[in-house]
């Protein structure tokens, strides 16, 4: 292997380029793939739109995108209660790592499935893996491991490094959410929600903007997650700019209306955790279609439906 390539003048150059594409190719797969589209369904796209950013976030070893979503939809009907799958009130060691290590036995292939009905019938979504199974861990390792040969063969170890690191980087990102922006000494709150979701600047900065985590909690189907002037979203440009290019449509953003009803006024801004099933609709979008009929919210669209 010819490390030489890094004493070129042209290697700060390379690496900075690479480093800078793969992650946002990578952080925008998780944010807008996996997460804005798949989960809450904030935006339609075409199908191959979404293959192409679910695919980003499948390169950052998340793993199964279906597995992903079942674990994500639990976490928001759960989020800080008993039952959720990587809330900081069990541990930071948990809710940053050792949740993964155990998740197949919180949620079988069953309740998989009824988590993701929209997801099921995807058949390339489906071959990534319908659970928690070491199977599709495997299958995503391996994947990535050939995508990262792949590039050191073609473009050499600066490109690689790159990657890799942008790779690394972008993997442990959305553990910061699941941890630092439920953590209650950190960050601030802009709305009451039920939980300890915090708005949290550097995790929004290497998130792509999901450090807005209380926006998120606060209107979880909004495909816009920071929603004050300062709060920079690179995921909320990019479904901008999607929508402008005719790429997305029916972008939801949040209600002006429900922002005003639900910010924390200076008085009163303790916020009382409520059971799940004293929740008004409006505190919190189910993602089960089931569950969104009883409450009588959006039901959830098709994934990959074609923008006319």
């Amino acid at each position: 292997m010819d490390f030489s390539a890094w004493t070129q003048p042209s290697a700060l150059g390379t690496f900075t380029v690479w480093f800078l594409l793969s992650y946002l190719y990578a952080g925008l797969g998780i944010t807008l793939g996996y997460h804005r589209l798949l989960t809450h369904k904030g935006l339609k796209v075409p199908r191959w739109v979404m293959y192409f950013f679910v695919s980003g976030g499948y390169l950052a070893l998340m793993g199964a995108p279906i597995s992903w979503v079942a674990t994500h939809r639990l976490h928001h009907q759960k989020s800080d209660l008993p039952g959720d799958p990587h809330s900081p009130r069990d541990g930071f060691e948990h809710a940053l790592y050792k949740w993964m290590l155990n998740m197949g036995e919180k949620q079988g292939p069953e309740e998989v499935a009824r988590q993701c009905q929209d997801l099921m019938s995807d058949p390339v979504l489906r071959m990534l893996g319908t659970s928690h199974s070491a199977g599709q861990a495997q299958l995503c390792l391996a994947l990535n491991i050939a995508w990262r040969l792949a590039i050191l063969a073609f473009f050499g170890p600066v490109a690689f490094t790159a990657n890799f690191l942008a790779g690394f980087i972008v993997f442990w990102s959305p553990q910061f959410v699941n941890t630092f922006c439920h953590l209650t000494n950190h960050g601030y709150r802009n709305f009451e929600s039920r939980d300890d979701s915090r708005n949290v600047w550097w995790v929004a900065v290497l998130a792509c903007g999901e450090g807005w985590h209380n926006n998120h909690h606060a209107f979880p189907k909004s495909a816009r997650h920071g929603m004050m002037w300062w709060e920079f979203d690179i995921t909320w440009a990019t479904i901008w700019m999607l929508e402008k290019l005719g790429l997305a449509k029916d972008v939801v953003r949040p209600n002006e209306t429900a922002m005003a009803a639900s910010r924390i006024k200076p008085a009163g801004s303790k916020v009382v955790v409520e059971p799940v099933e004293s929740l008004k609709p409006a505190a919190v979008i189910s993602m089960v279609e089931s569950e969104a009929k009883a409450e009588n919210l959006a039901e959830p669209v098709a994934v990959g439906e074609a923008v006319k």
